[in-house]
């Protein structure tokens, strides 16, 4: 019984982090409202816009696993989602993250920038 409800406790917390981080990354999309390429292209749901030169955070790191996608001009991330840690050396490793996570020392620029 401990187990289970545990779990139900676990389950709707992680629910409402991830429900009030969304609430929040996407009030600050709506600063960045009527410019192209913001928008979730299915369901119409700002992104939340973090400047690309942005260095030692988790959005413009290589080893976070968010969804996020770069600008064309490659000057700035739009990430959609929490994301997890895949750096060994990160003491964030194999945790959920928020896109500002950080500074990190182990970061290392994402591919895509």
């Amino acid at each position: 019984m401990y187990d289970e409800s545990r779990r139900e406790l676990l389950a709707s917390g992680g629910s409402l982090l991830a429900v009030g981080l969304l609430a929040s990354l996407g009030a600050r999309a709506t600063e960045h409202e009527g410019h192209e390429g913001h928008a979730h292209p299915a369901k119409g749901m700002p992104a939340f816009a973090v400047d690309a030169a942005r260095q030692e955070i988790c959005a413009t790191c290589r080893f976070w696993g968010g969804i996020r996608r770069a600008s064309e001009d490659k000057k700035t991330v739009y990430v959609e989602s929490l994301g997890w840690c895949s750096n060994p050396e990160s003491h964030h490793y194999q945790a959920m993250t928020t896109p500002e996570t950080g500074p990190m020392k182990s970061w290392k620029k994402w591919e895509a920038l």
